[in-house]
């Protein structure tokens, strides 16, 4: 009998139990894979736009051109995964385009954390910033 009273006054709990446990355990995960997805996504950008930057610098034709094509280029790849960032370029010998010198491109992405609102930006940090540097030498038979 008291078994039977027992039974009773659990009816249905469980499948209420089971939801908000299941919720709780699950909104971390996505979370966590929506988080990963956009800062893997922005880890590929950031290298991709360092390594066209510095190909597109070493195939021009003039120092001057140089920069505006590498600047270019790396735009290109963070328009294509839909990120803005900066481009910064370094020579180790002037001119730049000198055969066997190298060019260093430093690339960066800020990647915003998802469903992190502004109003928490003076307390939590709501981007990550991802940085590339790509080194890229100049053709020793450059004309």
């Amino acid at each position: 009998m008291r078994r039977l009273r027992r039974a009773d006054r659990e009816g249905g709990s469980a499948v209420l139990e089971f939801l908000v446990v299941g919720m709780l355990l699950t909104l971390p995960v996505f979370y966590l894979v929506i988080t990963m997805a956009r800062l893997q996504a922005g880890a590929y950008a950031v290298s991709g736009a360092a390594r066209e930057g510095g190909r597109m610098f070493v195939t021009a034709q003039d120092d001057g051109s140089a920069h505006a094509r590498a600047r270019s280029g790396a735009e290109l790849v963070f328009a294509d995964h839909g990120s803005s960032g900066t481009t910064a370029v370094t020579c180790s010998a002037s001119p730049c385009l000198t055969r066997g010198a190298t060019v260093r491109v430093e690339t960066a992405v800020d990647v915003e954390l998802p469903l992190v609102p502004d109003f928490l930006g003076a307390v939590v940090p709501t981007s990550v910033r991802l940085t590339s540097t790509h080194v890229e030498t100049v053709g020793k038979y450059r004309s």
